[in-house]
């Protein structure tokens, strides 16, 4: 019997697109072409390789597509800003709030501030309360960048510094007298301008 040494050593030829086999016989070892592949069937290999990619790629998109767009069902949100996050952002949050509520705006507010306070000051609780309201959140809570970013309108009693306010427009109330010295006069001008801000809305 005859050993292919030679043939074990020796690279495949690649016909059609395949390796050929080593097949015994009577005679020795001889190497066989493999059945061919017709071009049809390549053809439809390839278009069926394709139309796979093409789904996997479409789904990937698609997938992506509906993570980056905003989620419809959740409100618009207004940020108020304030410097310590704990007088005059608390009174035109809450009654923000209070206002969409009567007319029914699917929009909320928060109060924000720059250089948060630990507590809300007992006047404005108490002047609040008087209103039937209470704080916008517990505790003054800070202004972030993506809080802005995300933000439908922004308003300010006192300055945003760059690195948080970013590209986002910021309207500024710089008519509204200290809260805490007169909550009064104070609320009066935060709610006037709130009733501006409604009205531009068209709110019904």
């Amino acid at each position: 019997m005859r050993y292919p040494v030679a043939l074990l050593f020796r690279r495949p030829r690649t016909l059609n697109g395949t390796s050929p086999r080593l097949v015994e016989s009577e005679h020795g070892y001889r190497v066989v072409d493999p059945k061919p592949i017709d071009s049809a069937s390549r053809r439809s290999h390839s278009l069926a390789c394709i139309g796979s990619l093409m789904l996997l790629l479409t789904t990937v998109f698609m997938g992506a597509a509906s993570r980056a767009e905003p989620d419809s069902s959740k409100p618009a949100t207004l940020v108020f800003v304030c410097l310590h996050g704990s007088v005059k952002s608390q009174i035109a949050a809450a009654h923000f709030n209070r206002i969409a509520r009567e007319h029914g705006l699917p929009v909320i507010a928060v109060s924000r501030g720059i250089a948060v306070d630990n507590k809300i000051p007992a006047a404005i609780r108490e002047g609040l309360a008087g209103d039937g309201l209470a704080p916008a959140s517990d505790a003054p809570v800070g202004l972030t960048s993506e809080q802005v970013a995300a933000a439908t309108k922004i308003f300010a009693f006192d300055e945003v510094p760059p690195d948080l306010k970013g590209d986002a427009e910021v309207t500024y109330w710089s008519d509204v007298p200290p809260a805490t010295e007169d909550y009064v006069r104070a609320r009066s001008a935060i709610v006037r301008h709130l009733e501006e801000v409604v009205a531009s809305m068209g709110a019904r």
